[in-house]
């Protein structure tokens, strides 16, 4: 079954924020997931081998194996511990918006299917310690519902 079926992926690929990278290979995807220990959602993966990140409404979704700031692995291994420690929890970060703010995956709350619920992490309230219950909060049940919201 497919996450991105043609419909979805039409309403994607028309909004006039969207600008994706060409596919991703398995191979590529295969290498991060191996490298951080980590298995992405079916339905991001599905997305990858579509598009390999880019710019998707008003998010930067990161890609694999990219030669910019845009690189899922680049972006995991200098951005997740801080980010964990703020968040309180394992998370990984997969975007982010124009103005510093990442959506991560809570990787505490694991779906049957390999889905996982997708956290807004808000840079405004990252400064200041009592801020800090404020800085993440849900975002998305799952990596589809994240990019309907995205681009709607």
């Amino acid at each position: 079954m497919t996450a991105f079926d043609d419909d979805l992926w039409a309403i994607v690929l028309a909004n006039e924020d969207t600008n994706l990278n060409s596919p991703a290979s398995v191979e590529d995807i295969t290498s991060f997931e191996k490298n951080h220990q980590f298995a992405l959602p079916p339905s991001h993966r599905e997305f990858l081998l579509r598009g390999n990140g880019g710019t998707v409404g008003y998010v930067r979704l990161f890609g694999v194996a990219l030669p910019n700031a845009l690189d899922l692995d680049q972006q995991v291994s200098e951005m997740r511990q801080d980010l964990e420690e703020m968040a309180n929890g394992p998370v990984i970060p997969f975007a982010s918006d124009w103005g510093g703010s990442y959506f991560c995956y809570d990787l505490r709350k694991p779906g049957a299917d390999g889905e996982l619920p997708v956290l807004y992490w808000d840079h405004e309230y990252s400064e200041e310690p009592e801020d800090l219950p404020m800085v993440c909060s849900g975002f998305a049940l799952n990596f589809v519902e994240f990019i309907q919201k995205v681009i709607s």
